[in-house]
C-alpha cells in the first residue's frame, strides 16, 4: 500500500520528541523551581514553618540553601526526564519520572545534610533527624513540582489529540467533499452519447463540433472535480460552452438569458453547479418550438440566480437524486445555504457568491484552472 506524503502521528511524534513531553523540559520551567524555593523561604522566614534544622539559621545561607535544594530537585528531574524519554517502558512515563526522582531527591538529602554539617559544624552536623527534615522539605519539592509536572502533561496530550480530532475531521470533510464533486449525472452521459450518435448519421460537421464541445465540458468538470470553489466567470466560460450543447440538441426550444453584474465577476461559486441546476431545468420541464423554455440567469455583488417558468412534463425521467441536493450539499461545507424557491408558476435558485478576502474556511480551491 503506497504511504501517504504527510503523516499527521508520526509530526505529533516528532513533535514531542523534540519538544520533550513534560514541563521540566520547557525553556521557562527553571522558574517553577525558583519561585517554588523563594516561597518556601518566605514560609520558613516569617511564618515560622518547617525548617530544614532543629536550630534557626541565618537569613542568607538559609536562603541560598533553600534555592539551591529547589533548583537541585527541578535539575534531577530534567536529567530524569531526558533518561526516560530515550527509553521504551510499560510503565507510565509520569509514574517513572515520580518513582526515580524520588529516589534521587533522598539521596540529595542524604548529600545536602553530610554538606551542611561539614560546613556549618556544631548543631547542624549530620543527624538522623537532620536528615528527616531535609527529606521532607525536597520531597514536598519534588512532589509540587511533579503535580505541575502531571498537569502540564495531561494538557498536552489533551491538546494534541484535539489537533489530531480536529486533522481527522478536516480529512473527513475533504473525502466526503470529494465525493459529492465526483458525482457525474449518468443520464446526463448517455443522453449526449445518443445526440452524438443522431448527429453522426445526420451531420457530420455538427456532430463534430457537438463532439469538441462535449469533451470541453467534461474535461471541465473532471479538471475541477476536486476544487471546492471557482471564480465565477471561469463557471459562466463553462456554462456558455454546456448551453451550446444544448442548443444543437433543442435548438430554438431553449431560450437562455444571462444578466451578470461585474462586480460579481471575481466571486467564487463551486464548479458545474450552473450545469446541474440548467441540466435539473431540462429535466423537469417540457420545451417546443412553439412553447419554448426560457431560462433566466442574473447575479449581483452578493448572489446569483436561475428563474424559469415551469412547463412542467407529465412523465419525469429518472432522477438519481443528484441535482439540487450535491449543490446544497456542496455549499453546506462552505457553511453557506442555498435558496430555493418552488412556487406553482415559477422555479428559482439563488447561489450565495463566496469573497475569496473573506473565506476561511476553504481548504482546497483552486483560483484559477489555468493554473492547474
Amino acid at each position: 500500500m503506497r504511504q501517504p506524503l504527510f503523516s499527521f502521528k508520526k509530526f505529533l511524534r516528532g513533535k514531542a520528541k523534540r519538544r520533550g513531553w513534560n514541563m521540566f523540559s520547557h525553556r521557562y520551567s527553571h522558574w517553577f523551581a525558583g519561585i517554588l524555593g523563594l516561597y518556601s523561604y518566605l514560609n520558613i522566614f516569617f511564618l515560622d514553618g518547617d525548617r530544614l534544622f532543629a536550630v534557626a539559621v541565618d537569613p542568607f545561607p538559609l536562603f541560598a540553601l533553600i534555592l539551591t535544594l529547589s533548583f537541585s530537585v527541578w535539575y534531577i528531574n530534567r536529567q530524569v526526564e531526558n533518561a526516560i524519554r530515550k527509553q521504551t517502558s510499560k510503565i507510565h512515563p509520569l509514574i517513572l519520572q515520580f518513582g526515580i526522582s524520588v529516589a534521587l531527591v533522598l539521596l540529595l538529602a542524604y548529600l545536602s545534610s553530610q554538606i551542611t554539617g561539614y560546613i556549618l559544624e556544631g548543631p547542624f552536623s549530620f543527624s538522623w533527624q537532620n536528615f528527616l527534615l531535609t527529606s521532607a522539605f525536597v520531597t514536598r519539592i519534588n512532589l509540587f513540582l511533579n503535580s505541575i509536572n502531571a498537569i502540564y502533561f495531561y494538557n498536552s496530550k489533551l491538546k494534541e489529540k484535539a489537533i489530531e480530532a480536529e486533522k481527522f475531521k478536516t480529512l473527513t470533510t475533504e473525502a466526503r467533499l470529494k465525493s459529492v464533486n465526483s458525482q457525474l449525472n449518468p443520464h446526463f452521459f448517455f443522453n449526449n452519447l445518443s445526440t452524438l450518435s443522431v448527429l453522426i448519421h445526420q451531420d457530420a460537421n455538427t456532430a463534430d463540433q457537438y463532439l469538441q464541445k462535449l469533451s470541453d465540458v467534461y474535461r471541465y468538470i473532471l479538471k475541477n472535480k476536486n476544487n471546492e470553489l471557482i471564480p465565477l466567470t471561469e463557471e459562466i466560460d463553462f456554462l456558455k460552452k454546456y448551453l451550446e450543447l444544448l442548443t444543437i440538441r433543442f435548438e430554438d426550444s431553449l431560450k437562455f438569458s444571462l444578466d451578470l453584474e461585474k462586480s460579481s465577476f471575481q466571486k467564487l461559486i463551486p464548479p458545474a453547479v450552473l450545469q446541474l441546476l440548467v441540466e435539473n431545468v431540462v429535466k423537469h420541464n417540457y420545451f417546443t418550438r412553439m412553447e419554448p423554455l426560457e431560462v433566466s440567469i442574473s447575479s449581483n455583488e452578493f448572489s446569483l440566480k436561475l428563474f424559469n417558468k415551469k412547463q412542467l412534463k407529465e412523465v419525469v425521467e429518472f432522477s438519481s437524486g443528484i441535482g439540487l441536493q450535491n449543490i446544497s450539499d456542496r455549499y453546506k461545507f462552505l457553511h453557506c445555504d442555498i435558496r430555493i424557491e418552488d412556487e406553482e408558476d415559477h422555479f428559482m435558485v439563488e447561489l450565495p457568491l463566496i469573497d475569496d478576502k473573506t473565506l476561511t474556511f476553504s481548504r482546497g480551491r483552486a483560483l484559477s484552472t489555468s493554473k492547474n
